[in-house]
């Protein structure tokens, strides 16, 4: 008897998820736009995103002349996010933010657009095309929005996207100097620290730039060793001037000695910090 009732629950369920499939497949053929419209909204509500996304996929044409066409347009972009389809649903709030610039959804799709990019945005090593995107979308936020309660959240965001822009010119930095391509790569660490002064890497990026110069100098025909010996100098002293405490000031120290001994001039040491002595 109990597996009997067992196998009328399955064959009820089974039914019923059969009529259900049956009721959402007329609707998709249906001509009426209004029940698709209700029941994409029902969908929507209850989470069910793909099917949601499917209905206000054909309400969308049959509302595009109408007071309902950012409604349908802004929740088809929901669905596509919601569903993880992060392009899609990007490239629908630019077309709600295009096609419809009064939609009081224009705030949340301006900054959607941006997120979207960041969502999309890869890891350092690779094409930063959309991190690109991100950072000039968010800046538009802020730009458009100044009293958003969402401006520490795209702040947040942008300086996560800096960041990776840093990473990726440091990284292509570090790796002309594991190359032994040191005047490549005193170009891309001089360039990261002018784009971005203030940065995590900093300490890290001076030191190598300054024994890039170092090797560099060691490593170049005599014509060119004495400019390039002086530039190391140059570097050593800044680097020293502003981390004196770091692990590396002492082997700085040492490419700035070097260096002047090469030059033929006498150490200054009233310009090193005490404990470098």
């Amino acid at each position: 008897m109990h597996r009997l009732v067992i196998v009328l629950c399955v064959v009820l369920s089974l039914m019923l998820c059969l009529t259900a499939c049956d009721s959402y497949d007329k609707l998709l053929k249906s001509t009426n736009t209004e029940r698709q419209y209700a029941a994409a909204m029902q969908y929507y509500q209850k989470g069910k995103y793909t099917k949601a996304k499917e209905l206000f996929e054909r309400v969308i044409p049959m509302t595009r002349a109408t007071p309902r066409a950012d409604t349908v347009s802004y929740y088809l972009a929901k669905c596509y996010f919601f569903d993880g389809d992060y392009s899609l649903a990007g490239y629908m709030y630019e077309q709600l933010i295009t096609n419809y610039p009064r939609s009081p959804f224009v705030e949340e799709a301006t900054f959607q657009t941006a997120y979207c990019n960041y969502l999309e945005a890869p890891r350092p090593a690779l094409d930063q095309t959309y991190t690109q995107k991100a950072i000039v979308g968010f800046n538009n936020f802020k730009d458009a929005y100044p009293k958003s309660e969402r401006i520490g959240e795209a702040d947040k965001y942008l300086k996560a996207l800096y960041e990776k822009l840093l990473r990726k010119e440091f990284e292509a930095a570090k790796l002309y100097y594991r190359m032994e391509m040191y005047k490549s790569a005193l170009t891309a660490f001089k360039r990261s620290l002018e784009k971005f002064p203030v940065s995590p890497y900093r300490e890290e990026q001076y030191y190598l730039l300054v024994k890039c110069n170092y090797l560099f100098a060691l490593n170049s025909i005599d014509s060119k060793r004495r400019e390039r010996f002086q530039q190391t100098v140059d570097e050593s002293l800044s680097y020293i001037s502003e981390f004196p405490s770091s692990k590396n000031a002492k082997e700085v120290l040492g490419y700035y000695l070097h260096s002047m001994e090469f030059l033929g001039y006498q150490p200054d040491m009233s310009v090193i910090p005490e404990q470098l002595r």
